[in-house]
């Protein structure tokens, strides 16, 4: 995003200033100590990564909101508290917590909640870096998070103010992937004298978020690694689990596409923040194919409104191709984001934006087909016209078509991003399998006879060429 953007400037130029008392302690956390639920090993190839047990408290299947509360058996997607698979929809609204009053808050949250959003990407702290008001971490209307800036001493309106938030986003079905502290907040607003000191913090945050069963941890945030801030966030995270809570962790580093590629924050993670701004497929599917057995979530690409890849702004044609090349690679879900990740003026009118309207149309798609039985195709049912032989930067570049198949052979989708024909591996579906192809543009399915080669039916309703073909026993409705 073209204002984040700036900010990670920002960060990668006071990176290597800090001077703080203490900070020596911080390297001693650098390989912090074995825990319980923090085994620093790699696992055996095809083994899952530490599966979290699902949130406790109030079940869906009772009526209740789900959340994304835990990793998968498989280790390659999200469950909710009953244990059943949740497709990740997410938002990026960075400084929700220190940007809008309640009541605007209150109006965001709902929206989001109708168009189908249940996950949202937020800051606790806040700075203008990341989006916030001001520099001294207050929120819109004056709340500190801090007495007179001391870590140790957190200020109870400011938390009172931001649990009663997060409270209504799980009244709304919206789990927070929540950073305590990121890159951009840590030495500014949040100012530690010592490795004990973040400790203290994570434990403090992890108390207050007990009750809260809508949130997976993040750290990080356009991130550059270095020893004593990577101390900091693992002293932060050790300090949250020292109050019982095991739910999924994951960081955002802006030095790789994902943490699998990080030596360091490989084996501390529960799944992996994929982040890139170039064409998905790539990113996700090598995340995917990685020797960590994990979630691999597309997390930030580019926004609406916004391309930090040079071209363009992003068009709803960029998202549509984001959203099921990430299905399509082993993404289980994506996270949408707009220009308004900082709430700029007139915000509110924007909600429900074309693009908004697109990606939700999609995810209600995916969602209701059994899109957690999906493994990406090896070439064997995509057998000719994949394309993507070119180099390509930004999304509209790439022409790649990618694929995805259930064990079974009763669900395929095929994502072709431009006009072309292609050849199908049938062996690869089940019997009684059927074909449409779905406009991305409204979610409409245009009904098809099933042949080892088939063409993208032409212009889609957005004057797009992209197409998405469902293949099985499990039609669009």
């Amino acid at each position: 995003m073209t204002g984040r953007l700036r900010t990670v400037v920002a960060v990668l130029a006071c990176l290597g200033l800090v001077a703080i008392a203490g900070w020596a302690a911080y390297r001693a956390l650098r390989d912090p100590p074995q825990q319980d639920g923090w085994e620093a090993r790699p696992p055996a190839q095809g083994e899952p990564v530490r599966p979290v047990e699902p949130t406790t408290g109030q079940r869906a299947e009772d009526g209740g909101p789900r959340y994304v509360s835990a990793v998968s058996a498989d280790g390659r997607h999200f469950v909710d508290q009953d244990g059943e698979p949740i497709l990740v929809r997410g938002d990026a609204p960075w400084s929700l917590l220190v940007d809008l009053t309640p009541d605007e808050a209150e109006a965001y949250l709902t929206t989001r909640s109708q168009q189908g959003f249940n996950a949202m990407v937020v800051s606790l702290l806040g700075d203008p870096a990341n989006g916030g008001p001001h520099g001294d971490g207050t929120t819109v209307d004056g709340l500190a998070p801090f007495v007179d800036g001391d870590v140790t001493r957190p200020s109870g309106p400011y938390w009172d103010r931001a649990h009663a938030v997060l409270a209504r986003a799980a009244e709304l079905g919206i789990t927070a992937l929540l950073y305590p502290v990121d890159s951009w907040t840590i030495d500014r607003v949040f100012s530690p004298s010592s490795a004990a000191d973040c400790t203290a913090y994570g434990e403090h945050v992890g108390a207050w978020a007990a009750d809260l069963p809508n949130i997976l941890w993040m750290t990080g945030g356009d991130y550059t690694p270095t020893p004593e801030h990577d101390a900091c966030f693992m002293a932060v995270q050790e300090g949250i689990r020292a109050t019982g809570d095991r739910r999924p962790f994951s960081a955002q580093l802006i030095t790789v596409r994902s943490p699998a590629e990080d030596e360091h924050w490989a084996p501390l993670v529960d799944w992996d923040f994929v982040y890139t701004y170039q064409p998905v497929h790539e990113a996700v599917r090598q995340a995917y194919d990685d020797r960590w057995v994990r979630p691999s979530l597309l997390s930030e690409s580019n926004y609406e409104g916004e391309n930090n890849t040079g071209g363009p702004l992003t068009t709803t044609e960029t998202l549509r191709r984001q959203v099921l090349w990430a299905v399509t690679s082993g993404s289980p879900g994506d996270i949408f984001g707009t220009d308004d990740w900082e709430f700029l003026p007139g915000w509110e009118d924007r909600l429900r934006s074309e693009g908004a309207e697109q990606v939700s149309r999609l995810r209600d798609l995916v969602a209701a087909l059994p899109w957690w039985t999906l493994v990406p195709d090896d070439g064997r049912l995509l057998r000719a016209g994949a394309g993507g032989e070119q180099e390509a930067w930004d999304q509209l570049e790439s022409d790649l078509a990618t694929a995805a198949v259930s064990p079974g052979g009763d669900l395929a989708l095929v994502y072709v991003p431009t006009e072309r024909t292609i050849t199908l591996g049938l062996d690869q579906l089940g019997p009684g399998s059927g074909a449409q192809w779905v406009d991305p543009s409204t979610g409409t399915a245009v009904p098809a006879t099933l042949e080892e080669t088939m063409t993208t039916p032409g212009a889609n309703a957005a004057g797009g060429q992209d197409w998405l073909l469902v293949l099985g026993t499990h039609p669009v409705t």
